[in-house]
């Protein structure tokens, strides 16, 4: 390009301003980039002195038609936004009359920018009538911006827009007008596109107000499992401030939004919850694995009193719920427990010998220590660490019983030659409960499987593209990776013909079943689980019977 006389710009400038020659004088500011930093100024400030009416459609003709210009020199949208403030009904003038499409966006994004509240009625006006995309997205932006509550109507109408970049707009402004009305709008939104409900969510979870909270509380009873996950974590953020909408959960007749709740009550850690668990668990509730929650719940809680509710589980007919309540027990283990469960394990009865074996499955060290010097119970507890355990809990417990000073028995449960088990299915199991996971491994090492535990899907799914199972189990309700969504990853390299996956879960919605089924699962089993449950469905998938 020719090297530009400054002086003849400056005087041209000045002339177009004094026609008010528009398209002249925009391919003079257009010019701009190629002249010395003191002509720029100097040319600034006679379009500084023009009138209104003039500067503000002129500034905004060369920032709209020309980016380069504007980003080398950001000098033109600040004199823009200092016109506009003078003469703020030009602008408004500007938006209601018929200018270039990329003129108008750009004046629309400066209402929000400066916060020009009588722009709103135009604004709305835009989102009523405007046709042009853009200018559309930047007038839902500057209503945002505004964070005029009267918007919410008429910006959640875009929550269902075609175009992916009104949605977010939408959804953003929404979430900074911030009303129990815009919360509903986001609310309702919910349920589609899985990255657009974890936007919603993300934004919702940071509202403080209690529509919020409620909001949150509601999705936690969602029908898709990535809603449900991404809401207890927000739940579980958010701290004891959730804590009594999440005990009213725990009492209605929905057993998913109990363990939900109870799940993230966990999460939260705060005693404020023990008491209504308590309660809960008096009822109770007929649903084992509302049952399992509860006990599981209460081991992560500071049970300072009131520890005697965790013996009744002992007695549960459900296995998985006795582990619960065992673990449980084992945190909170003192005096008082330490006596009720000799009284229930004396007897050496067959429910006696259910919770030894529950005790030792549990890997409940600190119960396991205390009742050893007890006859009733060494005998028949090394009997079986001996003969029935699976290889990793005997080697638990000959660690525990080494480092308290019991060798000869650790011995005993170690033999130095042992005898190498020889699997029959290689399963990996998926859960993000530790407790399930110590379940999985005893009732698989009874069917004579081999098992691999993963409490993260991620490592799964790692380990998976290395080394093929017979089988999976896995989870559906999982933070970060869902059971739907670590079986897409699987299906990526095997087929469900080639790589059985059962999923095991609380969960019984017919929508999560259609959409586990779509992803690529085999069968769908329920928690809690029994040993011939597994087995079974092991020999349907894997088409070799575990000697069960």
């Amino acid at each position: 390009m020719a090297k530009i006389n400054e002086q003849d710009l400056l005087d041209e400038i000045r002339f177009d301003i004094k026609e008010k020659d528009l398209i002249k004088a925009k391919l003079v500011l257009s010019a701009l980039e190629h002249v010395s930093r003191k002509a720029q100024k100097q040319a600034l400030f006679e379009v500084s002195r023009a009138e209104d009416d003039f500067a503000i459609p002129l500034l905004a003709g060369v920032i709209a038609e020309n980016p380069d210009v504007t980003e080398s020199f950001p000098q033109l949208k600040e004199t823009l936004f200092s016109k506009i403030l003078d003469g703020p009904e030009i602008l408004s003038d500007l938006l209601s009359n018929t200018i270039e499409s990329p003129v108008k966006a750009l004046l629309v994004e400066a209402t929000g920018e400066i916060r020009f509240e009588e722009a709103v009625p135009i604004l709305l006006d835009i989102l009523t009538n405007e046709e042009d995309v853009k200018i559309i997205e930047s007038a839902i932006i500057a209503l945002g911006m505004i964070a005029d509550p009267s918007a919410v109507t008429a910006v959640s109408e875009y929550l269902y827009s075609s175009n992916y970049e009104v949605i977010i707009a939408s959804i953003r402004t929404l979430g900074t007008l911030a009303t129990p009305g815009a919360i509903q709008k986001l609310g309702d939104r919910l349920g589609g596109d899985s990255d657009l409900d974890l936007m919603i969510i993300d934004i919702i979870a940071k509202i403080q107000i209690p529509e919020a909270l409620e909001m949150l509380n509601q999705t936690l009873g969602s029908q898709h499992a990535h809603l449900r996950t991404a809401v207890k974590q927000k739940l579980g953020g958010v701290g004891v401030m959730s804590i009594r909408i999440l005990i009213k959960n725990l009492f209605v007749d929905n057993p998913d939004l109990i363990i939900h709740s109870l799940n993230v009550l966990g999460d939260i850690g705060d005693s404020a919850a023990i008491s209504a668990i308590r309660k809960l668990l008096h009822h109770q509730p007929e649903d084992p694995n509302v049952r399992f929650a509860a006990y599981e719940t209460l081991g992560r809680l500071p049970l300072d009193k009131g520890v005697y509710t965790l013996a009744a589980g002992l007695n549960d007919p459900v296995d998985n719920v006795r582990n619960a309540a065992a673990k449980a027990i084992d945190r909170h283990y003192n005096a008082a427990l330490a006596g009720g469960i000799r009284n229930l394990i004396r007897s050496e009865d067959p429910e006696a010998l259910k919770i030894m074996t529950t005790i030792i499955d549990s890997q409940c060290d600190t119960i396991f220590l205390d009742l050893l010097d007890e006859d009733y119970f060494q005998t028949p507890a090394i009997d079986y660490l001996t003969d029935k355990t699976h290889p990793e809990v005997r080697s638990y417990f000959a660690r525990i019983l080494e480092k308290a000073g019991h060798n000869d028995l650790a011995k005993q449960i170690t033999p130095e030659k042992a005898a190498k088990e020889k699997a029959t299915l290689k399963i990996f199991a998926v859960d993000d409960s530790k407790m399930i996971l110590n379940i999985y491994r005893t009732v698989l090492h009874n069917l004579g499987c081999e098992s691999h535990l993963f409490e993260f899907p991620a490592n799964a799914l790692e380990r998976v593209q290395k080394e093929k199972p017979d089988v999976i189990l896995t989870d559906l309700n999982m933070p970060d990776i869902t059971g739907i969504e670590f079986t897409k990853g699987v299906r990526q390299w095997y087929s469900d013909v080639e790589l059985p996956i059962i999923m095991v879960t609380t969960q019984n919605e017919g929508q999560d079943n259609e959409t586990a089924y779509a992803s690529g699962v085999n069968d769908i089993l329920q928690k809690p689980f029994t040993e011939a449950q597994i087995g079974k469905a092991l020999a349907k998938f894997a088409g070799r019977q575990p000697p069960f």
